[in-house]
């Protein structure tokens, strides 16, 4: 199987988004008053850099939803590309039993590296959210660690119950674990062709069945499979339309520009993630045409693309500690401006955060890997699984079975050959 290489930078740019997310959100508040409401509002927007970030269509780059749909949408692309490319589905069998043990060992890490990080009392955050106004930032990390929990949490809590609260971010563990599940059911079970389309309506609407709120979060597995699948074009006004429509799309928020989209019957969350997919679908897309891959395929794209996961499992703890520290020594022990103090605080946080990123790279999530294949070894040789291709294909290859059970019987003396196929028949 080739490696799409520009998926790859395509995620590392997503890592970035949510980082940037973060720190904004941690620092400089008033600019999401749009976009995320419940954390501040309009009249926190108290100069030109509050505004610019809440500029569409520019705050598409730190909408962090839209970063972790372009996750979901990637994992479903990449964790079905083999099948894609040969038809085999034997591959599923050995991901879907790697699965849990590959995310679960970093996230057992990054439970335990924040439970660190509050144990040694580091969290800065009630601080410097008091200091910038961030309400989201001065909630964390009120309750003081346990490690009990944290053990638990770490081992199958968060994956399994999509929630920690040391490490909040955590909450799409639950969410890319059951989501690999669900493609990889979804693309053994269903037939490709004509039929396609009524099995991915029935696919979506059992998720939106049993899932009512987390629904597009699944869906974009699904349909990033498909994407893997869909017809390239280089006609640049049709990718030129489907740049504008992930723009459109992943830059959603509750602003007056997005009033039209009440037309649809649903909840302010399940409309905003239903978007944010859509936009991670259509810029997948235009990646695969190759619009962007002098920038995606550069060595600091592809850098980010390795140690994404990483990146993203320690972000948070950092930001809560670190980062927060940091804004409040510029904030408050300096008196600098608040925005000049968060303007500092950016790059300090991205090199801290990418050198441990580096560090957790090389141990939990290479261990993560290693232990998985460990124990779930691939099958020296196995026989290849193809996925049938219709009814007719597959009464072709019984026939073409009969006819040699019919040519290794013919030769047998005294046995008329019209005999042997009367037997074979059963007429």
């Amino acid at each position: 199987m080739r490696k799409d290489i520009s998926a790859d930078g395509l995620r590392g740019l997503a890592a970035v988004n949510v980082l940037l997310c973060h720190l904004f959100l941690a620092f400089l508040p008033g600019g999401f008053a749009w976009i995320y409401p419940d954390t501040t509002t309009p009249d926190a927007m108290r100069g030109v850099v509050d505004h610019v970030i809440a500029f569409q269509p520019l705050s598409v780059l730190w909408n962090g939803q839209f970063a972790v749909c372009i996750f979901f949408v990637l994992s479903g692309y990449v964790l079905t590309k083999s099948f894609i490319d040969t038809g085999d589905t034997g591959s599923f069998r050995l991901r879907a039993s790697r699965r849990c043990l590959r995310l679960g060992v970093p996230i057992f890490g990054s439970v335990m590296f924040a439970w660190f990080v509050m144990a040694m009392g580091w969290s800065h955050a009630a601080e410097a959210g008091h200091l910038s106004g961030s309400t989201w930032l001065a909630d964390f990390w009120k309750k003081p660690p346990d490690f009990i929990e944290a053990l638990r949490d770490g081992t199958y809590g968060t994956i399994l119950g999509g929630w920690s609260r040391f490490n909040p971010t955590l909450w799409t563990m639950k969410i890319e674990l059951l989501g690999s599940m669900f493609v990889f059911a979804y693309r053994s079970l269903t037939l490709p062709g004509r039929a396609a389309p009524l099995n991915f309506a029935f696919a979506v609407a059992l998720l939106a069945w049993f899932f009512p709120h987390d629904w597009p979060y699944y869906t974009a597995f699904l349909a990033g499979s498909h994407v893997g699948e869909a017809r390239l074009t280089t006609s640049k006004p049709l990718l030129a339309l489907a740049v504008v429509g992930a723009i459109i799309c992943g830059g959603f928020d509750v602003s007056p520009w997005y009033d039209w989209t009440h037309a649809l019957p649903l909840a302010d969350n399940e409309r905003k993630a239903l978007f944010n997919v859509v936009g991670g679908i259509l810029l997948l897309y235009v990646v695969r045409c190759g619009s962007f891959d002098r920038v995606l395929q550069s060595r600091p794209a592809q850098f980010m693309g390795r140690i994404s996961y990483a990146f993203y499992l320690v972000h948070l703890p950092i930001l809560l500690s670190f980062s927060a520290w940091f804004f409040t020594v510029m904030a408050g022990r300096l008196a600098l401006d608040p925005v000049t103090a968060a303007m500092l605080t950016v790059p300090a946080t991205f090199a801290v955060v990418i050198a441990a990123a580096m560090v957790f790279d090389r141990t939990f999530d290479r261990w993560g890997i290693q232990l998985a294949g460990r124990v779930f070894r691939a099958p020296r040789s196995s026989a290849k699984t193809v996925a049938l291709r219709s009814v007719d294909g597959f009464r072709r290859r019984v026939r073409y079975h009969r006819r040699r059970i019919i040519g290794k019987e013919a030769p047998q003396a005294g046995v008329p050959r019209q005999r042997v196929k009367s037997a074979c028949t059963g007429k």
